[in-house]
């Protein structure tokens, strides 16, 4: 892979990356693009909605908008990446819900197949080579090539999935915490206590506390949060709620609270938030 071959537009971003650094903690993050993660060397575990994977040489993860996911790099062994995140924009219209039903939704979906091993099988390399071709072009020529090789690497993936369906899912996830992390997003508006938890899941409150914060980086408070204003952002963005709508509907037990939530992990205020989604060029200026 060419780390010269590297597109960033409002549409797509695409690249290859190296590193020897190890890291001690997920880099956990979410954003608003779909992304592919192709993982082609290294000694990485990397953690998606508290699911944990081990990804091996040419394997595939696949993460939609909004889901909640990092790579922890363990070292010894130059780690080996290439990803590339793009709006659905970009797909044709006519194909584009084909196109994306490689990206089940998490909340609905929560056993769904989202990791693939040995790739080069169904000549998934061949199509990242065919974008690493395609972003050495002339800017012209690939902003034209762009839409038709994203489509084609996502109708192959389609393609892939397709031929394992009935293949078993291959993951090394810790299912307590992922039993714990899937109950907390379908209870978003409910304060769930950690004595409610442990009375749930049949463990004691101070191991269940140490096993969460070991695989997700975060208190149950913290990540319960960090989900809530998640999804808030999305409300913020996309709905006609007003801020005390939002902070009732996600269970904050005042909007003064939600509000230095949202301030605390955004460094933004939810109105100051909602102005910049909906274009305003004066908040544009300040940032």
């Amino acid at each position: 892979m060419n780390p010269a071959a590297f597109i960033h537009t409002d549409k797509v971003s695409l690249g290859y990356r190296e590193s020897d650094e190890a890291t001690e903690d997920y880099f956990l993050h979410c954003h608003n693009f779909y992304e592919v993660y192709f993982f082609l060397d290294g000694d990485v575990d990397y953690l998606v909605e508290g699911r944990q994977y081990k990804p091996t040489p040419n394997s595939l993860l696949l993460l939609s908008p909004h889901e909640f996911h990092g790579v922890k790099i363990n070292g010894g062994k130059t780690y080996k990446r290439f990803s590339i995140h793009f709006h659905p924009d970009i797909l044709s219209l006519e194909r584009r819900s084909f196109l994306l039903s490689a990206f089940p939704a998490f909340e609905k979906q929560p056993s769904r197949r989202i990791y693939y091993e040995q790739v080069d099988r169904y000549r998934i390399p061949c199509y990242f080579e065919a974008l690493e071709d395609c972003a050495l072009k002339n800017e012209a020529l690939r902003d034209a090539l762009l839409p038709v090789c994203v489509e084609a690497l996502l109708a192959q993936i389609v393609s892939m999935g397709d031929a394992c369906e009935n293949a078993p899912s291959l993951t090394s996830a810790p299912d307590t915490v992922t039993r714990i992390i899937w109950y907390l997003n379908q209870h978003l508006k409910e304060n769930i206590t950690l004595d409610q938890l442990s009375e749930r899941f049949f463990i004691s409150k101070s191991y269940l506390s140490r096993i969460f914060r070991e695989v997700t980086g975060f208190s149950v408070n913290e990540y319960r949060n960090i989900t809530r204003i998640r999804k808030a952002k999305e409300l913020l963005a996309g709905s006609e709620y007003s801020v005390t709508e939002i902070s009732e509907l996600l269970g904050f037990e005042s909007v003064t609270y939600f509000e230095r939530v949202f301030k605390k992990l955004t460094d933004k205020t939810p109105l100051r938030y909602r102005r910049i989604c909906s274009g305003d060029q004066e908040e544009q200026k300040i940032l």
